[in-house]
């Protein structure tokens, strides 16, 4: 085939078979959205309660917090928000390490992703590595759909910070900021 199809649906035909065989459309795939969850989270409960530990299930019905050995669920509908801080895992090509202090360089302010509540995936949950399928981002920075810098994130991730939930919707809302470490 002499003829290609491309992004902008332009058609370039080749001199020597002016008949096409054979279209080709490039496409830019969002790939998913690299996410670390730092080790030590506090859960905020709607009657003002509190509770401290790691984070290590998410779905539309339950959080789950682990404590030392202890695994306590609480359901999302009691859930205010959750407050992240402390060291997070960062993963490289050989084994996830964890990062300390001022080991990652900021870039710019944090992001609010607004996602359905399927739209997390663990990579790893004892090391709060996760990422977000670009398909369930209802919005980020109260604005529809994924930001096309937010398409192919190379050699970056998003460190999560604060986490809420509207469970009427069915919507996850993550507060993260993007960070880069050079392996």
């Amino acid at each position: 085939m002499a003829c290609i199809t491309l992004g902008a649906q332009d058609r370039k035909q080749a001199i020597a078979n002016p008949t096409p065989i054979l279209e080709v459309e490039a496409k830019l795939t969002p790939q998913p959205i690299p996410f670390s969850f730092p080790t030590n989270a506090r859960v905020v409960l709607k009657d003002g309660d509190s509770r401290s530990g790691k984070v290590i299930d998410i779905n539309s019905q339950n959080i789950t917090i682990k404590k030392g050995e202890s695994r306590h669920p609480e359901a999302i509908a009691n859930v205010t928000r959750i407050e992240f801080k402390g060291d997070f895992w960062w993963p490289i090509s050989s084994k996830p390490i964890i990062i300390r202090g001022g080991e990652v360089d900021m870039n710019g302010e944090p992001r609010r992703f607004q996602l359905r509540m399927d739209g997390l995936e663990w990579e790893d949950v004892e090391k709060g590595i996760a990422i977000i399928k670009p398909e369930a981002v209802v919005g980020v920075d109260d604005r529809k759909g994924l930001p096309r810098s937010m398409r192919n994130i190379i050699n970056s991730r998003y460190i999560v910070s604060e986490m809420e939930f509207e469970p009427e919707q069915q919507i996850l809302i993550i507060t993260a900021t993007s960070q880069s470490r050079k392996e």
